[in-house]
């Protein structure tokens, strides 16, 4: 867990101690991530009356199915659990305790000394008597024992020890209150904060069902949940996930497109450590393998045999030890060889492939009053499908929705634009169609660092006039560095001039019913 929120309840918590308060933030985070019921890790901590809340809030299977793949839903969920903790015991050291008078009139009295016992139980025995039944402390039997104690040969022992058992029934019975009422609080507060920890984990749910490939964004969506969730129509983003699941040619386009934009190659050079085995003789000179000569030395035992001659003369054996001594007889050489592994480390250079991340979309959507009806439709979903693809793969995401002018909408900050998205696919279609404020804006858009390697996908029923002479050319040269136009044609009722500028032309045919989504090669297929 490497939550800052972690750090800050283990260190500055209200609750236990430190250690204490570590195991907690523990046990609840591996609880978030089990799909079970079971929470013997909380019950085992003790923590002040909470263990039950705790196991309370943590019940609740679907919030466990959506952290059991998402450790960092799990930690968000775990930091609110904490501070729920801590709200909760700095509300309940805030509430005015109505045990107060009790637990003074309480501490006065076990400070009672048998000299002035009969003035302190003057106080406290109308107060027991009134406050509790007889059942739980009989006040009769108690004074009756305490008059006995001062009649008794050791009066101050016997006194003391009815005291301690009077003093111990009522702490028992003092503590039980100070713990129900604490957990009245805490229980109170365990119920509002599960309503809405609940509504936002089914509304979580829902978005995750509708959205797939958020399945691994839970815990950035989960900081929008508090707010911003209350300008989500999960309706619309249901909508248009059937839509797409039951169209299946548009949900292949949106996948199709995606994976044209192949990242392109680039070459980075990079140092490496390389190893070189190479064989080798290795010259032994103790090894007797082959004589390879005569040398002066001392080895006796490898002496020529003129050498030994020399001692059998007395007047030349002086002559053989002076040489021997000086480590010049002469003597046979002998040389062994063997073959050994040399192992040799190198540095190298070599020119690494480095593959970009797939680039951008731009998506313009023809928003014109001619589009109402399934071909409003077919582009929403569409963008929804190109959508899913975009925060899948972590790539950015354009839209531009255009008819006599055009508004756009950067979608590639989900935490602050969902609720946009949600107002773009409930909109209505209307007005002209004015394409080249829309393009242009492409091409803009091509120019910024964030979207130089986008693709720019349109969608339109293409009832429109040509594209300017200067607006095609740009729409070359961006082509030129490696940017595609697709266009998805909707209808049959195109102006074939547009489409030309497009590198590729999807049909959408609205008629035909067996072919519903095809690749237009030829414009004169048109």
């Amino acid at each position: 867990m490497g939550n800052n929120n972690f750090d800050r309840f283990i260190n500055f918590g209200n609750i236990a101690d430190q250690k204490t308060r570590k195991q907690l933030a523990t046990a609840i985070f591996e609880q978030l991530q089990k799909n079970e019921k079971t929470n013997i890790g909380i019950n085992n901590i003790a923590i002040e009356n909470f263990p039950t809340a705790i196991n309370e809030i943590l019940d609740n299977l679907t919030m466990k199915e959506l952290c059991l793949e998402n450790p960092e839903l799990a930690e968000k969920i775990t930091t609110e659990i904490l501070d729920f903790i801590n709200k909760t015991k700095k509300q309940i050291n805030k509430t005015e305790n109505p045990f107060t008078k009790e637990k003074d009139i309480y501490s006065t009295f076990i400070q009672t000394k048998k000299e002035n016992f009969d003035q302190n139980w003057e106080l406290v025995y109308p107060f027991i008597d009134k406050t509790y039944e007889k059942n739980q402390i009989d006040t009769e039997f108690y004074a009756k024992e305490f008059q006995k104690s001062f009649l008794a040969k050791k009066n101050n022992e016997i006194f003391e020890g009815v005291k301690e058992h009077f003093t111990d029934k009522w702490s028992e019975l003092l503590y039980k209150k100070q713990t129900d009422w604490e957990l009245s609080i805490i229980d109170e507060q365990r119920k509002k904060f599960c309503e809405e920890l609940y509504k936002r984990i089914e509304e979580l749910k829902k978005l995750q069902e509708a959205l797939s490939p958020f399945t691994n964004e839970l815990g950035r969506l989960w900081d929008m949940s508090k707010g911003s969730w209350q300008k989500v129509n999960f309706d619309v983003l249901k909508k248009y996930a059937d839509l797409l699941q039951q169209d299946k040619a548009l949900k292949e386009l949106a996948e199709m497109l995606g994976r044209m934009q192949q990242a392109e190659k680039e070459f980075e050079e990079e140092l490496f450590t390389d190893i070189k085995f190479t064989t080798a003789w290795k010259i032994e000179h103790s090894a007797k393998s082959d004589i390879i000569g005569v040398h002066e030395s001392d080895d006796i035992s490898n002496a020529l045999p003129s050498e030994f001659a020399l001692l059998s003369d007395t007047a030349t054996e002086t002559i053989f030890y002076k040489k021997f001594a000086e480590k010049k007889l002469q003597t046979f050489e002998y040389q062994g060889r063997t073959q050994e592994i040399i192992e040799e480390e190198f540095e190298n250079k070599r020119q690494k492939t480095k593959e970009d991340k797939k680039g951008p979309f731009i998506i313009c959507v023809d928003t014109s009053g001619s589009m109402h009806g399934t071909p409003e439709t077919v582009a929403k979903t569409l963008c929804f499908a190109i959508l899913k693809i975009a925060i899948r793969e972590n790539r950015k995401c354009y839209l531009i929705s255009f008819s006599t002018g055009i508004e756009t909408l950067d979608l590639t900050d989900l935490k602050n634009s969902l609720d946009k998205i949600i107002q773009f696919l409930s909109m209505s279609f209307h007005g002209g169609t004015d394409t080249s404020p829309a393009i242009q804006e492409s091409l803009r858009m091509l120019e910024t660092n964030d979207y130089k390697k986008a693709d720019v996908i349109m969608a339109s029923d293409f009832v429109m006039s040509a594209f300017e002479k200067h607006i095609q050319e740009k729409i070359k040269k961006a082509k030129e560095k490696k940017t595609k136009f697709h266009s998805l044609v909707i209808g049959t009722s195109q102006n074939n001039g547009v489409i030309k500028d497009f590198d590729s032309n999807w049909l959408y045919n609205l008629n035909n019913k067996d072919s519903v989504l095809t690749l237009v090669k030829n414009l004169s297929d048109l």
